[in-house]
């Protein structure tokens, strides 16, 4: 009961600043702690209980704003280094499911086949129904070498199927660079890791000439973000002045991200396209609104994720973290990236097959629940409506409809002026 008590007078200090309703309902919260400790009829775990009603208490936020274990934290600082255990995956949680947003390519799960908003529904067994996302994260890691059962559950097919994942220490290269037809310069950003700006201007420098010749082609189809500052500094290879993103937080402090333009860059009047598509989230839908807001880049593909909320990690004095949603992404012009993502100025679909009439795309944060509102978003669920099965983009190597219908814009030099021109 003395620990009770402490926890009591921790949360109802000054500085919460809670109305007479939420200290009743804290009183509550310590009377049911002290039932389930006294009698419970087995033992419990203090520490388990307690992680519980913290995961309890965020779950009612929007679904980017969770705790995260020691184990999980750890992890996910190595997440951001782009070297880490496990099988590569990008994962959310939707109608109770641990959902796919994306395989990192180049990783055991994007070789095993699994695409995005596949549902996994067991891992070694073990129901994911109600599972914390944390949890299934640690267990989807393991050893090198080591074996996970993932029992997946995909739109259009009746029947459950298991996938066999090797885990393996991921090293996740942040850009692959590539010239198509030995003359028109490909680069794709995976995420946005610690060294993307250096490795992309790596790349930049490689085909310096081609790019000056012939213009670009940047993909950034299933690239899940990453870090917020090396999305800045990806613009800034592309720009030459100008804001990049605004954050609005809920007190209405608003800061303006302008682009570092370095003195060795190459010139930035080339033309550029961006390949996005519904995988396509958070850092990287920053970039892409920002050279859309500036006229500097054709966007093509299909809608992005719609991910446009700033997140805060707060280390805690146990080696847990918080990672807590604190403000909204906006583009340059203003525009809500939140819930509604970035629309391409060229719609092109994954494979011919692939109609684009509506909504062609699969898993977004609008389909998550408890998700922020978007600025124009109709205040409804939309948990009930169809979501339309994705198509991942193929391997490097493969044939890339999507890839080929920006070489064939890049091609034509005309077509690119006159989109510029509409904007």
């Amino acid at each position: 009961m003395k620990k009770v008590l402490i926890l009591f007078l921790l949360m109802v200090s000054p500085a919460f600043a809670l109305d007479q309703k939420g200290f009743e309902t804290l009183n509550v919260f310590t009377k049911i702690l002290n039932y389930v400790e006294n009698d419970y009829v087995e033992k419990v775990d203090d520490q388990r209980l307690l992680r519980g009603a913290i995961r309890g208490m965020l779950s009612t936020l929007d679904p980017h704003t969770v705790y995260l274990s020691p184990e999980v934290y750890k992890e996910l600082k190595a997440d951001t280094s782009g070297i880490f255990g496990g099988v590569g995956l990008e994962i959310t949680i939707r109608g109770g499911w641990v959902t796919i947003v994306s395989a990192v390519e180049g990783t055991p799960a994007f070789r095993a086949g699994v695409q995005p908003g596949d549902r996994i529904l067991k891992i070694d067994g073990q129901s994911t129904k109600e599972m914390d996302l944390s949890d299934a994260v640690k267990a989807m890691r393991g050893k090198k070498g080591s074996k996970v059962t993932l029992t997946i559950s995909r739109l259009g097919q009746k029947q459950l199927f298991n996938i066999v994942v090797v885990r393996e220490v991921v090293k996740v290269p942040s850009v692959h660079a590539e010239l198509l037809e030995h003359k028109y310069p490909y680069i794709k950003i995976s995420s946005f890791q610690e060294r993307t700006n250096s490795d992309l201007k790596k790349a930049l420098k490689k085909y310096e000439n081609e790019v000056k010749t012939n213009g670009l082609i940047l993909d950034l189809r299933n690239n899940p973000g990453g870090l917020l500052e090396q999305a800045v500094q990806v613009c800034s290879e592309f720009l030459d002045s100008g804001v990049v993103v605004i954050t609005e937080s809920r007190k209405k402090e608003v800061e303006k991200r302008a682009i570092m333009p370095e003195p060795d860059r190459i010139p930035v009047d080339f033309p550029l396209i961006i390949l996005v598509n519904g995988g396509s989230a958070s850092a990287s839908e920053i970039v892409a609104g920002a050279l859309q807001d500036h006229k500097r880049a054709v966007i093509m593909g299909t809608q992005t994720f719609g991910k446009g909320s700033v997140q805060s990690v707060v280390e805690l004095d146990d080696g847990s973290a918080l990672k807590i949603t604190i403000a909204r992404y906006y583009t340059p012009d203003r525009h809500s990236i939140q819930s509604e993502g970035v629309k391409p100025d060229v719609v092109v679909a994954p494979s011919p097959e692939v109609k684009t009439e509506g909504t062609l795309i699969r898993l977004r944060e609008e389909h998550l629940k408890g998700h922020l509102k978007g600025a124009f978003e109709e205040e409804k669920e939309k948990e009930h409506e169809k979501v339309v099965e994705y198509v991942a983009p193929p391997p490097i190597g493969a044939f890339d409809y999507q890839r080929k219908a920006a070489l064939d814009y890049l091609k034509d030099k005309s077509l690119f002026e006159k989109a510029k021109k509409k904007k």
